[in-house]
């Protein structure tokens, strides 16, 4: 185990790396790339080079850490998700490719145990510097406090500006279909 909080971004390689490395105050490599389903299916989900990688250590540091900076111990649910690995999430054939931010390792899920998904979607509009996405997806004020889950994305340094976008992807009551919406709410309305 080596710590690699202060370790530039282009130092970080997959070759260097063993997975309990620290590569922010509270994360370690393996947790960037920690899937249940991944793990149950056996589903490759490595990371397939150092860009994906870096992405995802990226935004450990600048997401992440300041989540658990202000609330305490979190796991996130997702950061980097192999197109393998996609592919069975989506219920897609072999080949298909996702365009999804978590394959390039530039997106996370989370949830606080006891905290509002809206309210955690909330906080970090406000008060992470910088973000492309805050999605606060599925919850259901209905369902309790905790239902749903916050994707934030955060694009890797030269990949481009972040659009700082607030979206809600949840049940719509009159039609019944999932849509998204925007800002940060708890009913479509």
């Amino acid at each position: 185990m080596t710590d690699r909080t202060l370790d530039a971004l282009d130092q970080i390689s997959l070759a260097d790396l063993d997975p309990m490395d620290l590569i922010a105050r509270n994360f370690r490599v393996y947790e960037l790339t920690a899937s249940e389903i991944a793990s149950r299916l056996r589903v490759d989900n490595r990371f397939p080079g150092d860009r994906e990688l870096r992405a995802a250590v990226n935004l450990a540091r600048r997401v992440l850490q300041p989540i658990r900076n202000e609330f305490g111990r979190l796991s996130p649910n997702s950061v980097f998700r192999s197109q393998a690995l996609e592919c069975v999430l989506k219920n897609k054939p072999p080949g298909w490719l996702s365009t999804s931010q978590h394959t390039e390792g530039c997106a996370c899920d989370i949830e606080i145990p006891g905290m509002s998904t809206l309210a955690l979607a909330q906080w970090a509009a406000e008060f992470l510097p910088d973000y492309d996405q805050i999605i606060c997806e599925c919850f259901d004020p209905g369902a309790g406090p905790n239902s749903g889950w916050v994707h934030i994305s955060l694009k890797a340094p030269g990949q481009g500006s972040n659009r700082k976008q607030l979206l809600t992807y949840l049940r719509d009551l009159q039609s019944g279909a999932m849509v998204y919406v925007q800002g940060l709410r708890g009913s479509v309305t």
